[in-house]
């Protein structure tokens, strides 16, 4: 597995007003502080044209205004909660995806509402969501309004490949920084297509499932040695990946995919599964691009 860092980058959180936004700022607040890293509030705006008949009173400088003021609403519900934690903010000129993109270059992870109104209209998931958890450079949370009575456990997708440990990993850190258990889903589904000739490749095609599950097994006890005081199961089903991991998500904290994986999630990409796990899941979904170095939380502890 990759040496964890040190978290020296902030999560960042992007804001628009709406109830689900503030969801999103507590989440975003209660993992800073777990983490021991800072948080950092961004909202985008672009500027509306002037209706006719009325460029005479317009005031350019509103928008701004008034992305300032819920900014400042933003820290001082982070700093309701949390009063030690640091936050700082930003205001964005510009469409709110590649904005939320940019900003996601300096960020340990990026926590966004699964829908919104506002100056972020379209924060829904198949929109600004979707996109920023599609091109993003830090994993990317979005939250869903609080189950008070979820439980305190994390589900994540793996197949064997680089990302899904990646993601593991990831789940395995907010486990860690929450006190909350790990659930890893491995699925070996194959499906069969219509009219497929005969021959030996489905035999192959096993093999390649049972070796990735074999690769499945060994980065999840990779990972619980890693993080010996977080308890981590695995379990290996045969549904459709997508149905099995927003089943298993029905009564947990979080859901965590990775951005592409292989194997049993073939296809595991936005697009794809994860765009099915986004849509359909109704907790809060992380997910964990190829290639992101996961940081490790500075003092992990319950929280």
């Amino acid at each position: 597995m990759t040496n964890h860092s040190t978290l020296t980058l902030p999560i960042v959180v992007a804001i628009d007003g709406s109830p689900v936004s503030e969801e999103a700022v507590r989440w975003a607040a209660d993992e800073a502080a777990r983490r021991g890293t800072t948080l950092h509030v961004v909202h985008a705006f672009t500027y509306a044209h002037a209706p006719g008949g009325y460029v005479g009173t317009y005031d350019p400088d509103a928008p701004a205004r008034v992305s300032e003021a819920m900014c400042q609403r933003a820290v001082a519900s982070a700093q309701d909660a949390h009063p030690d934690l640091a936050v700082t903010t930003e205001v964005r000129v510009g469409r709110a995806a590649p904005e939320l993109v940019k900003a996601s270059d300096h960020a340990a992870m990026m926590v966004l509402g699964s829908r919104g109104h506002g100056r972020l209209t379209g924060v829904i998931v198949g929109s600004v969501s979707q996109q920023v958890a599609t091109h993003a450079h830090c994993p990317v949370v979005v939250v869903r309004e609080k189950d008070e009575k979820a439980a305190t456990s994390v589900v994540v997708g793996v197949d064997g490949s680089p990302a899904a440990a990646q993601a593991l990993l990831f789940a395995a850190e907010h486990a860690a920084a929450s006190g909350a258990s790990v659930r890893a889903i491995r699925s070996e589904y194959v499906e069969i297509p219509v009219g497929a000739p005969d021959g030996n490749w489905y035999g192959a095609l096993v093999e390649h499932v049972a070796r990735a599950t074999e690769e499945a097994r060994r980065t999840v006890e990779e990972v619980a040695a890693e993080l010996p005081d977080v308890d981590i199961e695995l379990r290996v089903v045969r549904e459709h990946p997508e149905t099995a991991l927003v089943e298993a998500s029905a009564e947990v904290e979080m859901l965590v995919v990775a951005s592409r994986g292989l194997g049993g999630f073939a296809g595991l990409m936005l697009g794809s599964v994860s765009q099915g796990v986004l849509s359909r899941a109704k907790v809060t979904v992380a997910v964990v691009p190829a290639g992101v170095e996961v940081e490790h939380p500075d003092t992990p502890h319950a929280g």
